[in-house]
């Protein structure tokens, strides 16, 4: 059983608000294509699908039992991860429990991430972090540029690692180089970045406001 691309859009909208349904469907296209039982046994032999939550479980507790991890659900949460993100036996592959706590774990990615980088690197990146737990291994790998292919998009924007860690920036300096970085450019008027990338249509947004604000305070001294 799979879950249709309006299905998961429905629980991604309802579980996890805080992040675009466009881009938590990507990944959860990316990582089970859709089926709530998935399982991945990482460096053993893969069980036949499952065809329920309970037998899911005791799966995927075998495995663990034998040493190995297992990436679980929709989301395929790590069963490493399940502490953390307050996952049970019972609870993992609930639909809407385990898309929140792939929410939580890209949008704790993202905000590691957007220290130094505009939002559109920033948010590869968390995937990249999200499918490897590295920065990089996710771009080498290939599963950032699959994620954005079935998001339905080409991705255009190559990802530079800092040569040093960069400070964070207060909001006056941050405001300039969201508006000079050259990947973060955009006429005024111009559509929207794509509704699956959240985090870069939140700039586009803050852009257009402070463009207002900007225009409002000329007017002010013109006067």
């Amino acid at each position: 059983m799979a879950y249709s691309a309006a299905a998961i859009l429905a629980l991604a909208s309802q579980c996890a608000p805080n992040v675009a349904p466009q881009t938590v469907a990507a990944i959860v296209r990316t990582e089970s294509h859709g089926r709530p039982f998935a399982l991945n046994v990482n460096g053993g032999r893969q069980p036949v699908e499952q065809t329920d939550a309970a037998s899911a479980a005791a799966t995927a507790q075998r495995y663990i039992v034998a040493g190995y991890s297992v990436d679980l659900g929709l989301g395929q949460i790590n069963s490493r991860n399940m502490r953390w993100l307050g996952l049970t036996w019972d609870t993992v592959f609930d639909p809407c429990t385990n898309v929140a706590a792939l929410g939580r774990v890209i949008t704790q990615n993202y905000n590691a991430a957007i220290p130094g980088r505009d939002p559109q690197s920033a948010l590869r990146v968390a995937l990249s972090l999200y499918n490897t737990g590295s920065s990089s291994r996710g771009f080498r790998n290939g599963y950032v540029a699959r994620v954005v292919g079935n998001a339905g998009f080409a991705d255009p924007v190559t990802v530079q690692e800092p040569t040093m860690p960069q400070p964070p920036l207060d909001a006056r300096v941050q405001l300039i180089s969201e508006n000079l970085a050259p990947s973060m450019m955009r006429v005024a008027g111009s559509a929207a970045p794509p509704a699956w990338n959240l985090f870069e249509r939140a700039a586009h947004a803050q852009q257009t406001a402070n463009r207002s604000e900007m225009r409002e305070s000329i007017s002010v001294w013109r006067d």
